[in-house]
Formats: structure tokens, sequence, C-alpha cells
């Protein structure tokens, strides 16, 4: 074969090679996609599986033991006041707003309730958003019900990012009243956001 020809041959290969890891490229690119595609779908599958089940238990704890369920709603709704507070301003109208679902008792004894005369919101320039609460009930009856909350709460500084804080309380309810009795913080505990160190 004439050194012509060799160049001529080289000249057509170059454009088909080219052409073939092009196209095995966009069959490497499309096999990706399908695999990130269905493992997005079994996560969506998942996820729809967990919520119907947190449903069912959330139905079941309103049908067997509905002042559990009763004390769970209103603890919720207390420590979403207690815990979103963006401002000084929001921080000292929190009590006048948590007071409608308590006692008297828990105006004038729990720790949540306390004023901020040292402005410690302002001079922190903290901001927190109450997250989710998980109530451990230790005992249900007509008359009352108590337990413990694990209240995770997030909370940054103004040019930071977001670290987790979980409070724990001692907490009774009165399904009579529909009222917290008891609403005492036993501790802080501080939640790593970097899993490595966990």
């Amino acid at each position: 074969m004439s050194k012509v020809n060799k160049k001529i041959a080289l000249l057509w290969a170059i454009p088909a090679l080219m052409v073939i890891a092009g196209l095995g490229f966009w069959l490497a690119t499309q096999v990706t996609v399908k695999t990130h595609q269905s493992a997005s779908n079994e996560l969506a599958v998942e996820q729809s599986k967990l919520i119907n089940k947190k449903s069912k238990v959330g139905t079941v704890l309103d049908s067997k033991q509905p002042n559990v369920s009763a004390a769970s709603n209103l603890l919720d709704k207390l420590l979403t006041l207690d815990w979103t507070i963006a401002s000084q301003k929001e921080f000292d109208a929190k009590a006048k707003q948590m007071t409608p679902y308590v006692t008297q008792d828990v105006v004038k004894n729990s720790l949540d309730f306390k004023a901020d005369p040292d402005k410690m919101i302002t001079q922190t320039g903290v901001v927190m958003t109450y997250d989710h609460m998980d109530f451990l009930p230790t005992s249900a009856s007509a008359t009352e019900v108590k337990g413990n909350v694990i209240v995770f709460v997030k909370s940054h500084l103004k040019d930071s990012s977001d670290a987790t804080t979980r409070f724990v309380y001692n907490v009774s309810y009165n399904p009579k009243t529909n009222l917290v009795t008891q609403l005492d913080r036993i501790g802080t505990y501080q939640l790593q956001s970097d899993s490595s160190v966990l």
C-alpha cells in the first residue's frame, strides 16, 4: 500500500473513530441518566411509603390514644410559638401568644415564659426556627398525659449556617381543660451538623 493510500485511509478512519467514540459517550450518559432516574423513582416510592406509614400511625394513635394525640397536637402548636424567633420583638411577644395553651402555674414557673431583660436576641442576632418535636408519653389517663418532649430547633447567626439544637422537656397535659400543665426544660443538647465527626 502506498504512502498516499495510507494517508487517505487514515484521514477516513479518524472521523469514523470520532463518531464511534461520540456514540459510545452518548450511550454511557444515557445509561447514567436512566440509573439516576431509577434511583430517584425508588427514593420517591420509599418516601411515599414512609409518609403513608406515618399517617397510619397517626390514625391509630388518634383512635387508640386520643388524649396522647391531643397532647401531641397542642404541644406542637405551643412549641412552634416558643421556638420560632426571628427578632427580639418576637421573643418578647411569645409568652403572650403561648399563654392560652398553658395553666397559670406554667406561666409562673416555666423558663420559656421568663422575660429577657438583657435583650440577648438583639445582642447575638440569633434567628431560631422550630423544626419538629418528638413526644414520648410515659403515662396517659382520662385526666393527665405525662411524658418527655425533644424539640429540634434550627438556629443561625447572620452569616453562619444552621445548627440544630435539641431541647428536652418534662411535660404534662390535662385532656379535660386542653391545657399544658407542666413545661419544664431539663436539658439542651447540641447536634453536630458535620456527620464526619459522629
